[in-house]
Order: C-alpha cells, then sequence, then structure tokens
C-alpha cells in the first residue's frame, strides 16, 4: 500500500471527479497528501463528493472547479482561473466522459459526445499545459487519458469526426475513446523530451451509471454484463498507478495504453499518422478558446 503522505506538495487536477473512477482516483490522491482538484459540472455532486474526500481524507487541500465538459468557453473560463491558482500542476487526470444515445449538437457546434469526451480534455490539457511543464522542469508530470477497450470498435472518419451521418451511441463512445488514445500518444511525441509523462488506460467493466446512457444498446450490455463487471475500485487502481507510482513501468509510459497496470495491445488504425492527424484538426477547432 502507497504511503499515507508520500503525495504531499503534488499537485492533481482530476475531471470528472464526482463519482466512479475519478472519484476513488481523487480519494486516494487526497488520502496520501496532495492537493487535489475536482473539476465537475455539477455544482452539487461536486460539493457532496468534496465534503466526503475532505472528510474520509482527512485532507482540507481539496478544491472543486465547476466546468462543463461540453462546452469549450465554459472549460476555458475554468483552466484560467486554475492556471492562477496553482502555476505547478503535477497531473492531470482527463476522466470526464459521457455515452449520449442520439446525436445531440451543443451551442457551439459540435457533436455533443466528441465535445465532452475528447475535445474538452484536449483544450483543457492545452490551458494546462504550462503548469504541468512547470512541474516537469522541477522532476515530473504526467497526464493520464481513461480511454477504452471499446477504441478498438472502428477507425476514425476524417471525413466525419462528428458523425453527422450514421451516429450510433455506443460507436460514437469507442470513436472518442480511441481519441483519447491517440491524444496521449501525440502529446507524448510532442513534449515527452520536456518531461512530461502520458498515458491512457482501459478500466475494464466498471459498474457506473455510463452504462445506462448508451441507448438501447448500452443498458443491454450493461445488463447482460452486471455480474461480470468489476468495482469502481478496482477500475480506478490502473489510473492510480498510472498518475502515482514510482513504478519504472508507469514512470515511462510514453504515451502508451494500459490495462491492469500492463501495456496492452492498441487497434491496428490506431496510428500515429492519425495520432498527428487528430492533434491537428483538434487544435483549429480549439483555436478560438486557447486565448493570447
Amino acid at each position: 500500500m502507497e504511503n499515507v503522505k508520500d503525495l504531499q506538495d503534488k499537485v492533481y487536477v482530476i475531471t470528472g471527479a464526482n463519482s466512479g473512477v475519478g472519484y476513488e482516483s481523487a480519494l486516494n490522491f487526497a488520502r496520501r497528501g496532495a492537493t487535489v482538484v475536482l473539476m465537475c459540472r455539477s455544482e452539487e455532486r461536486g460539493n457532496r463528493a468534496l465534503e466526503t474526500i475532505r472528510a474520509e481524507s482527512d485532507n482540507q487541500d481539496v478544491h472543486l472547479y465547476l466546468a462543463d465538459f461540453s462546452l469549450m468557453a465554459s472549460v476555458a473560463e475554468a483552466a484560467g482561473t486554475l492556471r492562477q491558482a496553482f502555476p505547478k500542476i503535477d497531473v492531470l487526470c482527463n476522466n470526464a466522459g459521457a455515452a449520449m444515445p442520439r446525436r445531440e449538437v451543443t451551442s457551439e457546434g459540435f457533436e455533443l459526445t466528441f465535445a465532452t469526451n475528447h475535445l474538452s480534455g484536449f483544450l483543457l490539457t492545452q490551458l494546462l499545459l504550462q503548469p504541468l511543464l512547470t512541474a516537469a522542469e522541477q522532476g515530473s508530470a504526467r497526464v493520464v487519458f481513461t480511454s477504452s477497450l471499446g477504441h478498438k470498435s472502428g477507425p476514425l472518419d476524417f471525413n466525419d469526426l462528428q458523425m453527422s451521418t450514421g451516429y450510433r451511441g455506443l460507436k460514437a463512445y469507442g470513436r472518442s475513446k480511441l481519441m483519447n488514445l491517440l491524444t496521449a500518444r501525440e502529446l507524448f511525441r510532442r513534449y515527452g523530451e520536456s518531461g512530461l509523462v502520458t498515458s491512457s488506460f482501459h478500466p475494464g467493466a466498471v459498474r457506473t451509471s455510463i452504462w445506462s446512457k448508451g441507448g438501447v444498446m448500452g443498458r443491454l450490455l450493461g445488463t447482460v454484463l452486471f455480474p461480470f463487471m468489476i468495482s469502481v475500485e478496482a477500475g480506478a487502481d490502473t489510473m492510480i498507478w498510472l498518475a502515482s507510482s514510482d513504478d519504472e513501468a508507469a514512470d515511462n509510459a510514453n504515451g502508451d495504453y494500459f490495462f491492469k497496470r500492463e501495456k496492452a495491445s492498441v487497434a491496428p488504425f490506431a496510428t500515429d499518422e492519425d495520432a498527428a492527424r487528430l492533434w491537428d484538426i483538434s487544435m483549429e477547432l480549439v483555436n478560438p478558446y486557447l486565448g493570447d
């Protein structure tokens, strides 16, 4: 078991931290003495998680920042406040995500699954890059993306990344998880030499509410698989390990994809070329929200 206070003086930012894997990870980091930032959409659920984590960890250095991860302007506003409060961020866990049964478009013009599961995390990473690189200069910094085995469900269609045709909830979710994996890889290619350690991981089939939000097929799969699903605590284990362990494999993740603390196979269509192409397209889309 990790040392109770081995993360003192470290700043951890976790998105989607009011429940599930994000919550369990945040609680673990807080118990180990880290300064923990919970980024949540719901003020009510976020405050409930904040109060519980503070009480269970005996750590008052836990903070709540509100952001709607479907809206880039909301993410940019929260990130700006975060940068002012924390000029050094040691770890960013891009964990927020959702499954949408029907295609919806946000007020900013983005397909909802694409915006929530990929583009918002991509933007947040860009906006927090300087605090992360500051931490890297002082020792190390890490960015962890919650991906999924679902990334293997099919390749990206660069002619229709936001699935204007043929939308299906599980298909859109799988593609967004492929984007998470590719972003982790490209982030390391661009910033690994600066000391930034990046990774993505599959938490496993975890008993969370996301199955009920994936449409008829998602609910059916959730019902069938429920007896075989793992606990949220078990699902969070690899994220916690990647974000905080001194193990050589975690400390040298090199943009790789993991499952159960082991490097895992990726889909053959998860190529470096697609990673670079997705990065460039994503940068164009978030450019209006990057500021000066």
